[in-house]
């Protein structure tokens, strides 16, 4: 018998509006696509042969949803939580399934025994509820998917069992452990924290030694796969990546010899004036849209320019620095599309070790009126550029106006305290960092209008 699964998700930001007492508003958003998307991975990866649907008003969850290939139904103007278990049972009987589970999204421990348990269930009786540790249905089984009407809320178990008594229909009421938890209160995140369903270990960073030369063609998810492999660790889900650009460009045949690039009269001039090697310029040129800046100065002049991809950088971000042996007449030039880049390494990343796992390619750039360089994020696959927090409000209820952290240039910047240049550390990990896999992100999101530009 074809059995349907529907995942119930409220819109993230007005959610779990009971721990408002314990968690801020961009906490508690957080906490909810956590949740949301473990359990979404969950059925996925053990139940992947079945019928997975999303309800959901949230456009942002749907996209999440649609990411991991479940169907999004909206709620066609059903209200409340019924209304969206209403439209799962509607769903359901569309595609002929015999049976319906409804499961809340905010279950943090999902165990594939107690799943099989309640499912193995439904093969005996009509409706099976699993309770909750307040009396409240975290999970409900209806063969068919209409069997009895939905009665979501306070006390749920006992109000699904009387609906199915007023059916003439057998109930059967399951305490299953971990499905009994489930995280609306103060008290139940403190509960599923001291029970290791949450575990506050904050954020740690590692590199991956071993990482071998690159080389045109070469595989980078199975080179960092194997290098963690010879070190004897591996990726798990929530885990964030950070590529060096000057492996992605190798991989993709970005490197090229200086001679491949004949200087035009414009190369020359430029070439002339600031004192740098007019093939250099040349390949300055072709990399970019606009010369910003031009001026002689060590070690071989200043050329500041907008990339074609829409960044400001020194000398459209082309190095020779590390490029190998024998290599002192080379020149690499960005990735074509380091978004795609990074989208590459995350699809072959999450083949081996499923995910979510994000990706983020960085690049080592300057900044204006401040000296020094940091690594900043030019490609991201997964993680978002940046987040928005301007619906938000601060730790005193203030309204943030303008508020807009750059989440993966800031992961960036903490992965260059171990990608040192000397090292050859190419690849660093990032892992207990929480954040909503956004499949919708780009690095380009970082890049102002024109119009905003004030100093150019």
């Amino acid at each position: 018998m074809t059995v349907a699964i529907a995942i119930l998700m409220k819109d993230p930001a007005e959610a779990k509006t009971r721990l408002k007492s314990a968690l801020g508003n961009d906490a508690r958003e957080t906490l909810a696509l956590l949740l949301f998307e473990n359990t979404l991975g969950f059925f996925r990866r053990f139940h992947g042969d079945k019928p997975l649907a999303v309800v959901t008003p949230s456009e942002r969850v749907a996209e999440i949803a649609r990411a991991h290939e479940a169907v999004t139904l909206g709620q066609n103007g059903k209200p409340g939580i019924n209304g969206a278990a209403d439209r799962a049972a509607e769903w359901a009987a569309s595609i002929g399934a015999e049976r319906l589970l409804v499961i809340h999204a905010d279950i943090p421990t999902l165990e594939a025994a107690e799943i099989a348990s309640l499912i193995e269930a439904g093969c005996e009786v009509p409706v099976v509820v699993a309770e909750s540790y307040d009396g409240g249905s975290n999970a409900i089984l209806l063969s068919p998917p209409d069997a009895i009407p939905f009665r979501f809320g306070p006390g749920s178990a006992g109000a699904h069992e009387a609906a199915a008594r007023s059916a003439g229909k057998e109930c059967l009421r399951l305490a299953l452990p971990n499905l009994r938890r489930d995280i609306d209160t103060p008290r139940d995140l403190l509960s599923a924290s001291t029970a290791g369903c949450i575990r506050r270990q904050g954020v740690s960073l590692f590199a991956v030694a071993g990482i071998p030369e690159i080389g045109a063609g070469d595989d980078l998810s199975a080179a960092i796969a194997q290098a963690l492999s010879d070190m004897g660790g591996e990726l798990k889900p929530r885990d964030i990546v950070i590529v060096a650009q000057k492996i992605v460009s190798k991989s993709e045949a970005r490197m090229f010899p200086l001679d491949a690039f004949a200087p035009s009269d414009r190369a020359r001039e430029i070439a002339a004036e600031i004192g740098k090697d007019a093939r250099k310029v040349e390949a300055i040129l072709s990399e970019s849209t606009d010369i910003l800046r031009a001026r002689r100065q060590e070690p071989d002049g200043l050329l500041i320019t907008r990339h074609r991809q829409g960044w400001i950088c020194a000398n459209a971000g082309i190095d020779q620095s590390n490029l190998g042996e024998g290599k002192d007449d080379m020149l690499l030039l960005l990735p074509e599309d380091p978004d795609a880049s990074a989208a590459r390494i995350k699809a072959g990343l999450e083949t081996r070790y499923g995910g979510p796992i994000g990706v983020v390619v960085t690049d080592t750039f300057g900044r204006p009126w401040r000296h020094g360089l940091v690594n900043v994020a030019i490609g991201v696959a997964g993680v978002p550029a940046v987040v928005d927090w301007t619906v938000r409000a601060d730790a005193y209820g203030r309204g943030l106006k303008a508020t807009l952290p750059a989440f993966a240039d800031e992961l960036a910047a903490a992965s260059g305290l171990l990608m040192q240049k000397d090292a050859g550390l190419p690849v660093v990990i990032i892992r207990g960092l929480p954040w909503s896999d956004t499949p919708s992100a780009s690095a380009g999101d970082f890049l102002r209008p024109l119009s905003q530009e004030l100093f150019l």
